[in-house]
């Protein structure tokens, strides 16, 4: 077993490959950059849950990390495609599709990354409420983009009378270019919307959503 001064070189060199900030490969395992930093600093070791993801990441074996054993697997090309997108409240989020948005990526503190084919505009969320129980959960990171289309029952991020929330799109008419329809959640006893009676703007459609364990 080689000496554990060589973990935190490993996971270092390793995320350095792969073009990976500490602050995006914390947000993809779901830890703080601290406890990365600190792993490659040597002053804590990964375990358990945080190790299988971090070799998930770093496209490596847990033994590799840890021992050194192992051949490193290369880097699928599909590592150099990822998208990365801010981490950002609903509040944030209602005016992500005005002025406020360069503002808003600049002063970004958390980013994730994704594989996922998305646009530019492409934003991630937590969600705050339980107006989407029991398929969606409070602190359930969604990722939506503005750039996809809804089709009826998507899941969509909307600006309801200037409030970001996360609800199920439903088409009820269309004239000519302007669509009717409504939002509404999977809990009922939180009340679903019209655009006929209210101000409602579509912000983006879910493309992927990611669920932590609590700790």
């Amino acid at each position: 077993m080689m000496k554990k001064e060589f973990v935190g070189e490993r996971i270092r060199s390793r995320r350095k490959a792969l073009k990976l900030t500490q602050q995006a490969l914390a947000s993809g395992i779901g830890v703080s950059h601290v406890a990365v930093s600190q792993w490659e600093k040597e002053e804590t070791v990964p375990r358990g849950e945080n190790l299988l993801r971090l070799a998930e990441w770093l496209q490596c074996t847990a033994a590799w990390i840890i021992d050194g054993d192992g051949e490193v697997f290369a880097a699928p090309s599909s590592v150099s495609h990822l998208t990365t997108l801010p981490l950002i409240s609903l509040a944030q989020a209602a005016l992500w599709l005005q002025e406020q948005r360069l503002s808003i990526q600049q002063h970004a503190t958390r980013f994730l990354y994704s594989d996922v084919p998305l646009g530019e505009l492409a934003l991630a969320v937590t969600l705050e409420d339980d107006s989407m129980q029991p398929e969606y959960r409070p602190n359930d990171t969604m990722i939506f983009d503005p750039a996809v289309a809804p089709q009826p029952g998507d899941v969509v991020l909307a600006r309801v009378n200037g409030i970001a929330q996360v609800r199920i799109f439903r088409l009820l008419a269309q004239y000519q270019d302007e669509e009717i329809f409504s939002l509404r959640p999977l809990n009922e006893d939180f009340p679903a919307v019209t655009s006929s009676e209210n101000s409602l703007e579509l912000i983006g459609t879910l493309m992927e959503m990611r669920r932590y364990r609590s700790k």
